[in-house]
């Protein structure tokens, strides 16, 4: 589905390249903090070249993650879902560190 929106159109490429058979499983947060800083999924803040660009392009691909993972797990309990959102947080934020400490 292409919009205007390039936001919207990296939700729906990475969407669409997830297996939706398989569900059930917890992201691993030392793969998830390697795929973010590696650029994946790749997000419209990967273009910019503005200070903080890669904190965005962070940011916009945890909030990819989490849409697809909670879509994809969308018959999971409740406490799975929170256990899966908050591995992506904190892989996020640690991604976000680890760009901070090798700035300076």
């Amino acid at each position: 589905m292409k919009t205007s929106d390039p936001f919207i159109n990296a939700y729906y490429e990475f969407k669409e390249s997830v297996d939706f058979s398989r569900n059930g499983i917890l992201p691993d947060r030392d793969n998830m903090i390697s795929y973010l800083l590696m650029g994946v999924p790749r997000v419209p803040a990967d273009d910019k070249l503005s200070p903080g660009s890669l904190v965005e392009a962070i940011d916009q691909r945890v909030i990819i993650l989490k849409a697809v993972f909670t879509e994809l797990n969308h018959d999971a309990e409740e406490d799975f879902l929170d256990k899966g959102l908050k591995i992506y947080d904190n892989a996020g934020e640690r991604a976000k560190t680890l760009l901070k400490e090798t700035e300076q």
